[in-house]
């Protein structure tokens, strides 16, 4: 149980999805999705900082692998949604650890549905039309 729950951790999935965002795709359709990510991680932060401070829980982890999760799929099709797997996974770890609650990776899945969309169109949007 100890070995599916470090197996499931934020750390190891982190670094290797950019890396799948950008793998063998052409300039510059790589490098938009992964200007997206990075642009979906930096106002997920800034909304995840303005949650916290009103004194709500929502679990940065969760988000995170859920914008990469929707970046990845606008990038390469459907066939990533089963990446909606590894979210489920983040989420059981976490909650199983007591690192989070329920209702914490739940909002922080949800924050991560409409910061990685948005985030991802409208930096594809700047960058092809800007």
């Amino acid at each position: 149980m100890r070995r599916a729950l470090d197996v499931l951790a934020l750390w190891i999935w982190l670094p290797v999805l950019p890396l799948a965002i950008t793998w063998g795709a052409p300039w510059p359709a790589g490098w938009g999705p992964l200007t997206a990510l990075a642009v979906a991680a930096i106002v997920t932060f800034a909304v995840w900082s303005l949650v916290k401070y009103a004194g709500f829980g929502i679990s940065p982890h969760t988000t995170t692998v859920t914008g990469a999760i929707i970046v990845l799929t606008f990038t390469f099709g459907p066939l990533m949604l089963l990446g909606g797997l590894l979210v489920a996974g983040v989420c059981w770890a976490l909650v199983a650890r007591g690192e989070q609650t329920y209702p914490e990776a739940a909002a922080g899945v949800l924050l991560g549905l409409l910061v990685g969309g948005l985030g991802y169109w409208l930096t594809m949007i700047v960058l092809y039309f800007g």
